[in-house]
């Protein structure tokens, strides 16, 4: 597996922005390759490099003060989101892996049905044209969307947005990428088998068995929060995540119902941050991920705006979805 960290474009924005310091942010997966890439910029620039080792979740997640201490910032391995608006300073950088599909479409090509929808996370997204031709070779015919205004590439679907995936009308969807949360949304949503192809754990997986198990926790989530009168409606301050009118619509529908509502605003979520705050249950209106795969790590009920409506019968659970950016 071949990882293209697209060294010579950054190099060239770099001394086109003619930057004297040049921050450098990588998700978790990446930070391995973060004293290399610095020292490649370096020898190639006149720039001096800092790696900045907080966290970073996706295009939403550069850090808006990096003014402070560096001229730009690169991010590596997330696509710009155009929707944002971002300084003209920070370089989203696609990393991309390139490698041989061949054995794990083999492998799953007698699980597909006629029409399917090809989606994946951005680090493949080049590689789904491929796997179209390859499909079509064998008479299937695989449709590759085109999303929103918050994802740049045909195919290409977010933990929050999955427009890409919804735009084309098909009998199942087949997802190349690792992990299960960005293709989560799809199977949720579509109620349609999504097959994972993961080139990282090097297996096909049917997706249905945990559609039906997290669909099983959410409503759990929601019966823990029967009882609730107070809640914490959780605001994100990330730059791609923020949504205070989203938050403060919350806060007016939950005070209509005769509950009570804080708004508690967090760089980064976590539960130990909150814990001075007296709430019966929280309202998260960042990443559905938090809500979805940190929900165990709350001491409270945990839900997203969508759960909310249904808890207070604005909505009804046939009408469930994870929420959407």
């Amino acid at each position: 597996m071949h990882l293209d960290l697209r060294l010579d474009d950054v190099i060239s924005w770099i001394i086109s922005k003619q930057a004297a310091t040049v921050a450098v942010q990588m998700p978790e997966g990446l930070k391995i390759y973060a004293q290399s890439v610095k020292a490649k910029l370096e020898a190639e620039t006149d720039a001096r490099c800092i790696i900045c080792a907080d966290p970073c979740y996706g295009a939403c997640d550069y850090d808006l003060n990096f003014k402070q201490y560096a001229d730009v910032l690169v991010q590596f391995g997330h696509a710009s989101i155009p929707s944002m608006n971002a300084s003209s300073d920070v370089l989203f950088v696609e990393v991309f892996y390139n490698l041989d599909l061949a054995p794990l479409i083999e492998q799953v090509l007698p699980r597909l049905k006629t029409k399917i929808g090809l989606v994946s996370s951005v680090q493949y997204v080049q590689l789904l044209p491929e796997i179209q031709s390859f499909l079509k070779a064998h008479n299937i015919e695989a449709v590759i969307g085109t999303g929103d205004e918050r994802v740049i590439f045909g195919g290409q679907i977010l933990g929050c947005n999955i427009s890409a995936a919804l735009a084309v009308d098909v009998e199942q969807y087949l997802y190349l990428g690792s992990g299960n949360f960005h293709p989560l949304s799809i199977a949720i949503e579509t109620g349609k088998e999504l097959l994972v192809l993961d080139p990282q754990m090097n297996e096909v997986r049917d997706l249905t068995p945990l559609r039906e198990k997290i669909l099983r926790q959410r409503y759990g989530a929601i019966t823990r929060a029967q009882d609730a009168n107070h809640f914490l409606v959780l605001v994100s301050s990330k730059p791609g995540q923020i949504r205070m009118e989203k938050a403060l619509t919350i806060k007016a529908l939950l005070e209509s119902k005769g509950k009570t509502a804080d708004l508690v605003l967090m760089e980064k979520f976590d539960p130990e941050y909150i814990l001075p705050f007296k709430a019966d249950a929280y309202v998260s209106t960042a990443c559905s991920r938090i809500a979805v795969d940190d929900y165990l790590r709350y001491s409270k009920p945990i839900l997203t705006p969508i759960e909310l409506e249904i808890l207070l019968g604005v909505r009804s659970w046939d009408d469930y979805h994870l929420d959407f950016f």
